[in-house]
Order: C-alpha cells, then sequence, then structure tokens
C-alpha cells in the first residue's frame, strides 16, 4: 500500500496517481511544501562572510544557520530554483566561484561552476527550474554582459546578451516572473528586462524614483516586483508590475533604512533582511505583495551584516498557478 507524499520536500514512499494528475493539471507542478529563505556571505563587521543563514517564509521568528559558502566575500547575489539556491561571484575575494545548496537539506554549500569573470555586485534570478541568469555587475569596472547557467547540471556560465547599459551595485536588486527577468537598480536608476525563453538584449522597462540606487533589494511574486533600500541607507520600497513596462511607484517603507539589504519570496510574502545605516543591521522585514506599507518584523538574522545574497524555493518564477 504505502503512504502519499503530496511534498515535494519528501520524494520517499509511494505517491498517488490522483495526487500527480492534480498538481500537476492544477499547479502545473507538485507541490513543493513549506518555502525556505536563505542569506549568505557579505560583510560581517568589516569581514567577509561566508555564513548560510535561513528561515521558513510561512512563519515568523529568527534565522537558523545552514552551513558555509566555498568561499567567504562580499556583494555576491543570490537566486533560487525549487531546490537548490545559488550564490554567484564574490568582491573581497575576487571571485568567479557559483556556489548551490540544496534548500531542504542544511549543510555546506558545493561549487556549481563559474561565471565568465571574476564578479560582484550583479543581479541574479531564476526562472521556473530551467535557468538561472547574471545580469551586469563588477569584474571591477561596470560591465553589461548577462549570463545564464542551467539548474539541472553544474557548469559555467554561458553568454545570453546584453544589459540597456553597465552597471553594477552592491549587489543590486532583481526581480521575476516564470517568464521574464527584471534588472533594476545598480549605478542607475533604469529597470531592464529580458525573457527567459529567447538569448538576446535587455530592453528598457522603466525607471527607478532615484539615480543612484546602489544596494537595493528585489523581491518578487508573479505579478508584482518591489525594490527596497539602497544608497544612503533609503527606507523607501518601490513597485513595479512585472509584464507592464512602466516607472516604478511608491509601495511603503522599510522598518529602518538601509543599503546593502539582500531579499528574498515566497508566493505572498517578500522579506528584506540586513544590511547598513552605518552600522550592520540584523533585522528581516516582512511585507505582504498584494498590501502597500510599511514593512512588520519578522524576526533576526544569526549575525547583523549586510551586502550580502538571499534566494528562495518560492519566489515569483517558481509561483505555483492557480
Amino acid at each position: 500500500m504505502g503512504n502519499s507524499y503530496p511534498d515535494r520536500t519528501n520524494f520517499n514512499g509511494v505517491w498517488k496517481i490522483n495526487e500527480l494528475s492534480k498538481n500537476k493539471i492544477t499547479h502545473n507542478n507538485f507541490p513543493r511544501g513549506s518555502t525556505r529563505a536563505t542569506w549568505g556571505g557579505g560583510n560581517d563587521d568589516g569581514q567577509p562572510s561566508n555564513v548560510i543563514d535561513y528561515v521558513t517564509m510561512e512563519t515568523t521568528g529568527n534565522a537558523t544557520d545552514f552551513g558555509n559558502l566555498t568561499v567567504a566575500g562580499e556583494a555576491p547575489n543570490g537566486s533560487g530554483s525549487s531546490t537548490r539556491g545559488f550564490y554567484s561571484g564574490r568582491q573581497a575575494s575576487a571571485s568567479n566561484v557559483i556556489d548551490y545548496v540544496t534548500f531542504m537539506s542544511t549543510g555546506n554549500a558545493t561549487d556549481f561552476g563559474n561565471l565568465a569573470a571574476n564578479t560582484s555586485q550583479h543581479a541574479a534570478v531564476n526562472a521556473s527550474d530551467t535557468r538561472g541568469i547574471m545580469a551586469g555587475g563588477a569584474a571591477p569596472g561596470s560591465i553589461n554582459v548577462i549570463q545564464f547557467i542551467t539548474i539541472a547540471s553544474t557548469g559555467n556560465t554561458t553568454d545570453f546578451g546584453d544589459c540597456t547599459a553597465a552597471k553594477y551595485g552592491g549587489p543590486y536588486g532583481s526581480i521575476n516572473s516564470n517568464t521574464r527577468s527584471i534588472h533594476g537598480a545598480g549605478s542607475s536608476n533604469v529597470i531592464d528586462f529580458i525573457n527567459f525563453s529567447t538569448l538576446g538584449n535587455a530592453v528598457d522597462h522603466g525607471d527607478l524614483p532615484t539615480s543612484n540606487s546602489w544596494g537595493k533589494a528585489g523581491a518578487s511574486s508573479q505579478t508584482r516586483g518591489l525594490f527596497a533600500g539602497g544608497a544612503a541607507a533609503r527606507s523607501t520600497i518601490s513597485s513595479i508590475t512585472i509584464h507592464s513596462s512602466g516607472d516604478a511607484i511608491d509601495f511603503g517603507d522599510l522598518s529602518v533604512g538601509r543599503r546593502g539589504v539582500a531579499g528574498a519570496s515566497s508566493r505572498t510574502r517578500g522579506l528584506f533582511g540586513g544590511g547598513d545605516n552605518p552600522a550592520f543591521k540584523n533585522e528581516i522585514d516582512s511585507i505582504t505583495f498584494t498590501s502597500a506599507g510599511t514593512a512588520a518584523d519578522f524576526g533576526d538574522l544569526t549575525r547583523p551584516r549586510g551586502r550580502f545574497a538571499a534566494n528562495s524555493n518560492g519566489h515569483g518564477g517558481l509561483a505555483l498557478t492557480s
């Protein structure tokens, strides 16, 4: 007989055929269970960090230690599939390393492959469970290169196209649906987008409210993208509609203004953790994508730090369709 396990975090046992059919038809995927967000690397009181923290996004509370990156360093960027979390590039170590973790198994990161050059302060997102994007960055000067990896197989990046302009930003905010990747903030206020399914150069989406948006965080549902914090320790959260080009509008504020903050998403919630103002912070703020306003307290990181990366296994590019 056996048990049914309608939860993609547990592959043991026997699945019922009706559960497989229901989830394929209704959600176009198996259910992924709880959503886990991780934060990794960054600057910890002036020292490069290799620490990875995690939280379960459906419940509030403090972060727990997950493991360590293969290389400590400031200003990596993060992305996630439904099973793997990625950390690419470092500043302090001038690294081209791409690490990955398996979300539902705590432990140290494993080497995935390499970026095309030693790069930091770039944007990184994932489309569905197939392709990961790394756009722009510092190598060490600003670059406009967009690279991609194939999630299912380890290896180095491949050229995708170019950003509308060279940009970097400590890292800078990135959001996505399951078809579109949007790279906002950085050393300009221009918001770019690409379509995951076709290689090519980015197209202008609109503008952010400020001309220097260094150190912003990104979070997204399937339809709404948010950019939070940034240079001059801003508290502002700006919003765009992912599939309609146009300028960002005001959404609300972080509980504490800060730059170098990192964002992660579930289907309904965005989390913004860490950053500096000028001291490093351990706060994790929470917003609900459908309700504009000031962020609420979620919990704390294990250590105050910032200029790091975050990812999750339930962001807008992976959200289940209704």
